[in-house]
This record gives C-alpha cells, sequence and structure tokens, in this order.
C-alpha cells in the first residue's frame, strides 16, 4: 500500500495566506463598493486584479510570485475553496428561486434564453471566423474555434447575477425570477454546447452521440429530480427535523444533498453547479427550512466562501498581455461583440414576449455577466489546445469586465422597473407569509384527551393549518393497558383538514404535564391543548393543574382551547360555520398573532371575524376635555383595527369592525361574546407568575367570565 505524504507545512502556509488574503481583501474592496452604492461582488472581483499579476505582479512580482505561486497543486488547492464557493452560491439561489413562478412566466424564460443564446452564439462563430489566424491554437481547426468563440459568448454567470440581485433584494420580484430562470436556462444550453465543442476538440469531428448524451441527461436529472427527488428530499428533511431537529443537523443535510447533487451532474459532464443548484431548490420547497436557516447558510456563504470565489477569479487575469495593441485591438472587438450580442438578443426575446423596454434592458444587463463560468470555459479552451494565451487573456477580460458592469447597469435598469399591481400583490403576500405566526408553523403538538373539548381543539388545529405544509401530531397518553380510540376519532378530525398527521403514544403517568413538555421540546413550534376548568378567582389555576403548568413551562409558544365541560363538540362545530370569531384588539403587539389565528380558522368559509376595540371609558364625570380625549382615542381605535382587518381581507376573511367605550373593558368583551360570539380569539405573551397561568388581568377575566369557548394564543 502506498503511504500519500501529507500536505507541506509550505504548501499549508501558503494555502492559509492566500485564503486569509484574499477573504480580507474582497470584504473590504465589496464594503467600498457597497458605500460607493454599487453590490460587493463589484468591489470582490476587483480583489482578484489587485491580487493578481495585473496590479500586484507588476508593483512587486517576486512577492506576489511567492504568496501566489503558479505551481500546479497549490493553485489546486485554492480551486476546491472557490468551488466550494460557487456550489454554495448556488444552493443559496436555488433556495430562494420560486418554482411556481417560474412556470408561470416558463414561456417568457424560454424565449429571453433563446434570443440570450442564438444571438451571442451565431455572433460570436461569425467572429471565430474573421479572428486573425495568429490568435488561433491550431489554424487548422478553425471551425472548433469558431464554435468555442460561439459557446463562450453564449454563456452566463448565474452565481454573479445571483448575488447582484440578492444585494439589491430583487431577486424575490418577477424580473429577478425570469432573470434567473432564463440564466439558468442559457447556462444549461451553454453547458451542453461546450461538452460538444470540447469533444470536437479531441476527436476533430462533430459527435452527434455526445450531444445527444448531454440533452438526454439534463432531461432526465430535471424530471427525476421534480418528482421522485423532491417527494425524497422533503421526507429527508422532515424525519431530520423530527428525529434529530437542529440548526447544525438542518444545515449539514442541505449542504450535503447538494454536494451529491453535484456529484451526479458533474459525473454525467453537466457541471456540478446545475446539482447544486436543484438540490437548493427542492430543500427551498420544504417548510422545515425556514427563513432563520436561510438566513445562517446566506450569512456563511456570502460572508466567506462567496468573496473567496470572486476574488480568486480575478487573480488569472493579466492585462499586462493586453497592452499590445494588436491584442487589445482584438481584445475590444471580442467584448463588444460579446456585451452587443447579449444584450440584443435577451432584449429582442424580452420584447418578443412583452416586455417592456427597460426590462428588457435589465434582462440584457443581467445576462451579460459572465464571471466565473467564462474563466472555466477559458480554462477548458486552453487545456484541450483551443485557446492560445493571448486569447486565453481576452476571453477573461471578457468575463471580467461584463461581470464588473453588469451590477451598476442592472441597478440602473431596475431603478426604471415598476412592479406591476399583480407583483406588488405577490410580494406583499410574501411578505406577510414572512411575518405571520401561522404561515411559520412547521410542526404542531395535539395532546388527546377524552371528551368533546379535544374534539373540538382538534377541528380548530385541522382549520388552522389547512392551507399550510404542517406535521399536526397527535400525542397519546395511555395507561399500560392500552386504548387509543378516542386517539383515532381525533386524528380523523384533524386529517378531514390537514394531510400530514402522525400520532406518537406515552404512558400516562401522575406527572403528565412534565410528559407533555419533554414531548414539545422535540422541535415543535405549537402545543395546543384543551382546557374545560376555568377559574373565577385570581387564586387558583386559571384552566385548570395540568393545563396551567403545562403553559409555564412549554418550550414553545401554546394555543389553549378553552371550553366548558358540557360543551358538545358537533354542535358547536356547525355553530363555528357561519358564525362569528371576535378578537379584541388592544393595540399590542400580540393582537395580530391572535388575529392571523382567526383569519386562518374563518378563511375558505362563512365564518366572519369580528374585530373589537375598546376605550376605557371618563374616570372622572365633568371634566371639559373628556369628550375630546375619548373620540381621540377612538379615531386611533379605528386605525388600529383598518390595519389588522386588512390583513384579514388579503388572505379572504370576511372582517367586521367595531370601536366600544365602557368603562370596564374586559366586561364589555364578555357582554359582546355573549351576544354574537361563538369564538372568542386573544393573545398574549406569558407573565411571571408563580403557581398558575398568567396572561394579564384582562385576558383572565374573559377567559374566566366568557360563556363561548376561548382561544389564547401564549407566545413564546
Amino acid at each position: 500500500m502506498t503511504i500519500i505524504e501529507p500536505l507541506g507545512e509550505h504548501a499549508l502556509l501558503l494555502f492559509l495566506l492566500q485564503f486569509v488574503l484574499l477573504l480580507v481583501v474582497a470584504r473590504a474592496l465589496g464594503q467600498v463598493a457597497a458605500r460607493l452604492g454599487l453590490p460587493s461582488v463589484v468591489g470582490e472581483l476587483l480583489a482578484g486584479f489587485l491580487l493578481g499579476p495585473t496590479l500586484f505582479g507588476n508593483l512587486a512580482p517576486g512577492l506576489q510570485a511567492y504568496v501566489f505561486p503558479q505551481e500546479e497543486a497549490q493553485v489546486h488547492l485554492l480551486e476546491v475553496v472557490s468551488w466550494l464557493g460557487v456550489i454554495m452560491l448556488l444552493i443559496l439561489t436555488g433556495l430562494e428561486t420560486d418554482v411556481a413562478l417560474i412556470a408561470r412566466k416558463g414561456k417568457k424564460a424560454a424565449a429571453i434564453s433563446l434570443g440570450g443564446i442564438v444571438v451571442p452564439f451565431a455572433s460570436g462563430v461569425a467572429l471565430g471566423f474573421m479572428i486573425p489566424e495568429d490568435f488561433l491554437s491550431a489554424p487548422d481547426q478553425r471551425l472548433v474555434f469558431a464554435l468555442f468563440i460561439g459557446t463562450a459568448m453564449s454563456i452566463s454567470a448565474i452565481p454573479v447575477i445571483a448575488k447582484v440581485l440578492m444585494e439589491m433584494k430583487i431577486i424575490r420580484r418577477d424580473i429577478g425570477q425570469i432573470t434567473l430562470a432564463a440564466g439558468m436556462i442559457d447556462d444549461t444550453i451553454g453547458w451542453i454546447l461546450l461538452s460538444v465543442v470540447a469533444g470536437l476538440a479531441a476527436s476533430g469531428q462533430i459527435d452527434p452521440a455526445t450531444a445527444g448524451k448531454s440533452i438526454i441527461s439534463v432531461l432526465a436529472i430535471l424530471l427525476i429530480a421534480y418528482s421522485l427527488g423532491r417527494r425524497a428530499v422533503s421526507l429527508l428533511m422532515r424525519t431530520l427535523h423530527n428525529h434529530v431537529g437542529g440548526d447544525t443537523v438542518m444545515i449539514t443535510a442541505l449542504m450535503s444533498l447538494a454536494l451529491a447533487f453535484a456529484v451526479v451532474t458533474q459525473a454525467l459532464k453537466l457541471e456540478a453547479v446545475l446539482g447544486a443548484f436543484i438540490a437548493g431548490i427542492l430543500v427551498g420547497q420544504v417548510k422545515r427550512f425556514d427563513e432563520r436557516l436561510r438566513h445562517i447558510f446566506e450569512q456563511v456563504t456570502l460572508g466567506i466562501f462567496a468573496p473567496v470565489f470572486f476574488a480568486a477569479s480575478g487573480l488569472r487575469v493579466d492585462l499586462g498581455a493586453l497592452a499590445q495593441p494588436r491584442v487589445l485591438t482584438v481584445g475590444l472587438v471580442v467584448l463588444t461583440i460579446a456585451i452587443a450580442g447579449k444584450f440584443i438578443g435577451a432584449y429582442i426575446g424580452a420584447r418578443a414576449t412583452r416586455l417592456g423596454h427597460w426590462e428588457a434592458l435589465s434582462l440584457g444587463a443581467g445576462m451579460n455577466a459572465r464571471g466565473a463560468m467564462e474563466i472555466i470555459v477559458a480554462t477548458i479552451g486552453l487545456s484541450r489546445g483551443i485557446l492560445n494565451p493571448e486569447m486565453y487573456s481576452i476571453i477573461l477580460m471578457v468575463a471580467i469586465v461584463t461581470s464588473l458592469m453588469a451590477p451598476p447597469l442592472l441597478r440602473w435598469t431596475l431603478s426604471h422597473v415598476v412592479p406591476t399591481e399583480e407583483e406588488q400583490q405577490r410580494l406583499e403576500s410574501e411578505e406577510r407569509r414572512r411575518e405571520s405566526f401561522v404561515s411559520n408553523l412547521k410542526r404542531v403538538l395535539l395532546p388527546v384527551r377524552d371528551g368533546a373539548p379535544s374534539e373540538i381543539a382538534a377541528k380548530l388545529v385541522g382549520l388552522l393549518v389547512k392551507e399550510e405544509e404542517v406535521e399536526v401530531t397527535n400525542l397519546q397518553l395511555q395507561a399500560n393497558d392500552g386504548g387509543g380510540g378516542e386517539g383515532a376519532r381525533i386524528k380523523e378530525l384533524v386529517k378531514s383538514e390537514v394531510d400530514d398527521v402522525r400520532t406518537v403514544r406515552r404512558e400516562a403517568t401522575d406527572h403528565a404535564s412534565e410528559v407533555i413538555v419533554v414531548e414539545a421540546q422535540k422541535g415543535y413550534d405549537l402545543l395546543v391543548l384543551a382546557a374545560t376548568e376555568r377559574s373565577s378567582n385570581g387564586d387558583g389555576p386559571l384552566f385548570g393543574r395540568l393545563v396551567d403548568d403545562v403553559v409555564q413551562d412549554s418550550p414553545c409558544s401554546v394555543l389553549v382551547v378553552s371550553t366548558h365541560a358540557e360543551d358538545e363538540a358537533a354542535p358547536y362545530l356547525e355553530r363555528l360555520s357561519g358564525g362569528h370569531i371576535m378578537v379584541p384588539i388592544s393595540g399590542s403587539d400580540y393582537d395580530r398573532h391572535a388575529a392571523e389565528v382567526a383569519f386562518a380558522l374563518a378563511a375558505g368559509r362563512d365564518t366572519v371575524v369580528d374585530l373589537v376595540h375598546v376605550v376605557s371609558g371618563p374616570q372622572h364625570a365633568g371634566r371639559m376635555d373628556d369628550g375630546v380625549a375619548i373620540q381621540h382615542a377612538v379615531d386611533i381605535g379605528e386605525d388600529i383595527l383598518a390595519g389588522i382587518a386588512e390583513l384579514g381581507r388579503a388572505v379572504g376573511a370576511t372582517i367586521t369592525t367595531d370601536v366600544l367605550v365602557a368603562d370596564q373593558p374586559e366586561h364589555a368583551i364578555v357582554e359582546r361574546a355573549e351576544r354574537r360570539g361563538d369564538l372568542v380569539v386573544l393573545a398574549s405573551g406569558r407573565k411571571p407568575v408563580t403557581q398558575r397561568a398568567f396572561f394579564g388581568h384582562r385576558i383572565d377575566y374573559v377567559v374566566a367570565h366568557a360563556t363561548c369557548p376561548v382561544v389564547v394564543v401564549s407566545l413564546r
């Protein structure tokens, strides 16, 4: 067995030095670019120029050669880190990609991509036949050279485009998603063209079998990924979240999946970045991988690996080779054809799909960036003997210049693109969902207890998450003799509204609250409890000892459905459909969450959500300014209700609003609930009180005295 020597100390020293230099300079110039109103990727790309042969190599050639030696093993060390940056950036791009939106805009993306490929490819091939012979590595293979130039002109740099769109916070806009979709189609076709040209360079003749294999491989990967792969990835992420949990596990799973997909696409000669992008899309559709996890992954990617990747791209460029007038002239012609070809092709495709002038210009600007993809293409061309050193430098110059000009051009053109009403509504809806308590639920725990109250709670849970990708777990506490009939009934009630329902059984003990709390610690977002006891004074438990103990100790938010022991499930649930849900709005930060619960219960049904704000009456009769103060308070209350009501109408709920004036607001709430309330929904944080659950005196009073069921959302 051959023993491979470990990496030498000097090689490791150089690698660490290179890494820290690229990272620090790239991040520093990125911050400078941001302060100048440019995307940070501009500064990160310039870092490569400063540290490469263009500047550092001219100012201190000996030192630059020492820090960045052109030794194969040393260069490959840095390339590995750069590739990780590319892969992570494509994962992040996939996470932000809206497949449903792209499907709706697919025809537009395809038309734009077609224009963005055909025109640059045709102009590049024509240019390849006109470039002087001394720029060809093999003058007898002019066709191969021309096809290669056409391919190089067709490539777009999705990592650069994606980073610019993310920094400008427009990646979720229609124009951002269409640009990504068109860019991915462009690159996929470009990779196929590259494999054909590379095969032609190796064999000296066009190989239809290679082209056909590439096309079939792409289609097969996409078909499998979005059918079996989508379900498998969803199952894997949910299983890990349920049984292992933790941010580290979820991010590890994301990276592992992306690398596995990258292995497959690289093995099929379709480039690793395609697999990483597909993996990002699939994981992005799994609700368990939420905004918080995406933010963590984004910070690591954009803070460390992506800057090093962009900076390393510039290390390969020596603009000194372009100082010769003949090389510079050819370089400027190639650059002009490259820019014009992409702009004209994308613009024609965009206008053909009836996009506006500025949208078409934005697409041309975005898809013009070539970035590291062009550098990879140039490297392949050099290694296959298609390009000579001068032409290699020209292609690299095109890659860097187009990547540097794309961000400011995009910023300028996109400033003129006004969102349509439909797009604005979609963006507002996405923003509401990001901030929504209900929309961010992923796992709900429902302990099952005998009786109608549990049935009512189960049905309300089903209605609450019916439009969401949420897993509901029925927790059955059973004695040693088994049982489970009640659990089956509860499961059916939830399953009538929710697809993903499972049951877990735990042995009942004298400390049932501890069993529930321990189960809730396994990654649940919401714990739903049915309560039949209500304290009529402040001395005893608010809901009964079991529920109070769980509310106080729960690691997650709790939703308590408080009913009377004699309430029957079926008549109540029948009344709720077509009835009223009352939500008292005080103006606190928790009101929105209570309203969201009510809206989710009422959406798509005949149920009316009654938003009520109660203004306290005058404390001292006869004061001259009492009327003015009360009217001012009523006006404020109407504004508060209007803002909450707008959220409800946006999700399809029927809303009524009313501002009441009462000496004792909590009494007014209870009286109104008795007249027209089938359910009252309240929300609060947990307040520090020993021996019992406590949400504030107003909520406690309503819970204790309301004759209808009351839902209390206790937020963690």
